[in-house]
């Protein structure tokens, strides 16, 4: 389908997707996809659009504001976009970009991640390719008439918004990576009294900044992963041993039974005891 208004070349498609009552309530959806060319006459500045705008460029620059805070998308880069809010973008001379409106389920979740984790509403990724190559296949569908189910294409949804919080980093040795090295070592001496000075240290890296970049990559703290690991450690104890929980508790890193008790229904909604007791 071709499209044309102010600042589209000739070449651009843009095409529509309705989205079913059970689609709004159950999944990700799109509203509408494309890829356009465009020139400098292209501007969009709107309240509110109702969704939220993925976008690859594949070359050109994209000048986009929100929140106060305004950014240049170029070459290679990724972009989401909060169209709920006040917003305006314009291309800079020629530009080439792929995009689609989404919405749905915990995208708002999926959206504020995304913001820590790149500290910006464009960033570059690793993924950049895959997510322009799921953007071009959904787009491929509606034009060879062919979409995608409601199921499939949230699905395929739900890659893209992944693939924009991975941090898997194929080339980079783990060696070389601080949340990794600083992953192990908590693996390794999740027994032991351990503090984020120490963790950060075992890294060489200021408290600070290693735990700034630790939950921009992991998506929690340092110090909620370190739980969680002694958590999955005492429910392995609770279901393969007869110990007491005061030993359990202690073997996981807990001085105190009671602070282990509490962080685990805090975070399991069972007492240890009760997780005991329960066939899984």
């Amino acid at each position: 389908m071709l499209w044309h208004e102010t600042g589209v070349c000739s070449g651009s498609e843009l095409f529509f997707h309705t989205p079913s009552d059970y689609a709004r309530r159950m999944l990700f959806y799109m509203t509408t996809c494309g890829c356009f060319y465009t020139n400098y006459d292209y501007r969009i500045q709107r309240e509110n659009y109702h969704n939220y705008l993925l976008f690859y460029i594949r070359s050109g620059r994209l000048s986009l504001t929100s929140s106060g805070r305004s950014l240049v998308a170029s070459e290679g880069q990724v972009g989401l976009l909060n169209c709920h809010a006040p917003h305006e973008y314009y291309t800079i001379g020629s530009t080439d970009f792929v995009w689609l409106h989404l919405d749905g389920s915990n995208i708002v979740d999926f959206y504020h991640q995304i913001i820590q984790m790149h500290d910006a509403f464009v960033f570059d990724t690793p993924h950049a390719e895959k997510i322009r190559d799921g953007i071009d296949e959904i787009i491929s569908s509606h034009r060879n008439e062919q979409p995608l189910s409601e199921i499939h294409l949230s699905q395929k949804l739900y890659g893209l918004l992944i693939a924009m919080i991975d941090t898997d980093k194929p080339a980079r040795a783990a060696e070389d990576d601080p949340v990794q090295r600083a992953i192990q070592f908590m693996q390794e001496q999740y027994q032991n009294p351990l503090s984020l000075e120490d963790i950060a240290a075992h890294v060489n890296m200021s408290r600070f900044h290693f735990a700034r970049l630790f939950k921009r990559e992991c998506g929690c703290s340092p110090h909620e992963y370190l739980i969680l690991t002694r958590l999955n450690c005492a429910k392995h104890l609770l279901k393969t041993t007869d110990l007491p929980v005061k030993v359990i508790a202690q073997k996981v890193g807990y001085q105190n039974v009671s602070s282990f008790s509490s962080a685990f229904a805090e975070r399991v909604g069972l007492a240890p005891t009760l997780f005991r007791q329960y066939r899984i």
